[in-house]
């Protein structure tokens, strides 16, 4: 009997649950919960004998620890004639020291339950350690192992290489990749670094040498260059004592100047279009270089996003997916970097609806700009962004990606303390101000990877603006045919 009544519950549960989802009008945005109230803990200084700046935020509901080191040199430091090099540097480094192998380096981590990983981006590399706090120091051991004694071995470099070698060729079937590629190159060009592959290009990767990443390792991996950040259950005078020991050796270095140049701007609306035939769908990009970190700008611009394409319900979705049905999700953001990074609108489109699809894109941005939002948008778009606020600051993991923020992109200290008043001030004449000012559909480049034989008539009928073929990297064919002969 408990059984048979526990099988109707659970029948009534679900029913009730399938009737509330049908009930949901997906075409509307949900009603905001109220802002949750965030605190977070101060952050402790202390600088080592070699000048390594360390950034401790004690956090002691878990036994655990997680440690990254920010190195001010990403693939923005790479040559722009050979990019690769900076996150090569960052996959080779953990290859091997002059006392443990690769192999001996993952199972001595295992053995103590700790994870090491190193990374770059375009504006810097970082190298994180996570583990329980008793395995702290041999885990400090190993870390300081992998970073101060690497052997670069010409083997694994060869390996590696290999293997995104053979990812680069892969990457020349995936449109989604490749549109991202193109765009890149398209806006910045060859001669700016967020033009280029951080992975590089199979021309860079097959004159790269061992001895550039030795080099690139040599000139910008130095404890003047750097900041330490630990977050979890430990204070500072229980993890000075060990990092100076396990440090000891890494010695400063004369870093050298490094300016970033601003990229060109975009004059007028262009399409350019890469064929790839039998393409199940249409990679749209929008966009131009638009801002870097440091714009004073940035809490108006992220609130404006954020209604035109930056949630599920931003207006460009509901536009594109829920009332047209021509993607699975189309979204819109700014890629706020040390210079000036990307503002993207992008979807996978049906293919038979690529120029109705960019057609509605381009409508929804200049919409933007021309009527900007009401009172309600505004208090919709601060209480999702607050609510998001919250979450990315539950584990130490997630603590020390953001105070990675600050050091990278020189913030104030006091920029996560301040984030909610931030958002709460943005006032509804500056979102629309920088809707205004920052959303020129006239100015924008408009990116198409598909097949052209289905879709190039119906672009070129809308009007956008010249139409330029390319191939796969972005570069316009007629050059590629003239650079040929």
């Amino acid at each position: 009997m408990k059984t048979l009544c526990g099988i109707l519950m659970l029948g009534i549960l679900l029913a009730t649950a399938a009737a509330s989802a049908g009930d949901i009008d997906r075409t509307k945005r949900p009603v905001a919960k109220p802002a949750p109230t965030v605190h977070l803990p101060d952050i402790q200084k202390a600088t080592l004998k070699n000048g390594l700046q360390v950034w401790l935020v004690e956090h002691h509901e878990l036994p655990t620890v997680a440690l990254n080191l920010v190195i001010q040199a990403g693939s923005d430091h790479d040559p722009v004639s050979e990019p690769g090099i900076a996150s090569m540097t960052a996959d080779v480094i953990d290859e091997g020291t002059t006392t443990r192998s690769s192999l001996q380096i993952a199972e001595e981590l295992e053995r103590i339950g700790a994870s090491m990983g190193i990374n770059s981006s375009f504006d810097g590399s970082s190298m994180t350690l996570n583990l329980m706090t008793k395995h702290l120091a041999k885990g400090l051991e190993i870390f300081a192992d992998v970073l101060t004694n690497p052997t670069f071995a010409q083997k694994e470099f060869d390996r590696l290489k290999k293997q995104r070698m053979t990812a680069l060729m892969q990457q020349k079937d995936q449109p989604t990749t490749i549109a991202n590629n193109a765009y890149a190159y398209i806006l910045y060009g060859g001669d700016h670094p967020y033009g280029n592959n951080p992975s590089g290009t199979q021309a860079s990767l097959d004159k790269m040498t061992r001895d550039e990443l030795v080099t690139f390792y040599k000139t910008y991996y130095h404890p003047n260059n750097a900041t330490l950040v630990v977050v979890g259950d430990v204070t500072m005078s229980e993890i000075l004592g060990t990092l100076e020991s396990a440090l000891s050796t890494w010695q400063p270095g004369t870093i050298p100047p490094f300016t970033l140049q601003a990229p060109k701007p975009v004059e007028k609306t262009q399409v350019f279009l890469v064929d790839k035939p039998g393409a199940p769908q249409s990679e749209v990009r929008v966009g131009y270089p638009a801002l870097a970190r440091n714009t004073p700008d940035y809490f108006p611009v992220v609130v404006m996003n954020r209604l035109l394409g930056g949630q599920f319900s931003s207006r460009i979705n509901l536009n594109l997916r829920e009332k047209h049905g021509y993607t699975y999700g189309a979204n819109s953001g700014f890629r706020f970097n040390k210079g000036a990074g990307p503002f993207t609108a992008q979807g996978g489109i049906v293919t038979e609806k690529t120029d109705s699809a960019m057609r509605e894109m381009k409508n929804e941005i200049d919409l933007m700009r021309e009527k900007g939002m009401d009172e309600t948008e505004l208090k919709f778009v601060k209480n999702g962004l607050i609510g998001n606020f919250a979450l990315t600051f539950e584990t130490p993991g997630q603590i020390a990606g953001a105070l990675q923020n600050i050091i990278l992109y020189g913030l104030p200290e006091d920029y996560y303390k301040n984030y909610l008043k931030n958002i709460d001030a943005v006032s509804l004449s500056e979102v629309n101000g920088v809707a205004k000012k920052y959303l020129n559909s006239s100015k924008m480049a408009m990116v198409v990877v598909g097949d052209l034989s289905k879709i190039q008539a119906g672009i070129e009928q809308m009007h956008f603006g010249d139409v330029i073929l390319c191939d796969t990297d972005g570069k316009p064919l007629p050059f590629i045919k003239n650079s040929d002969k």
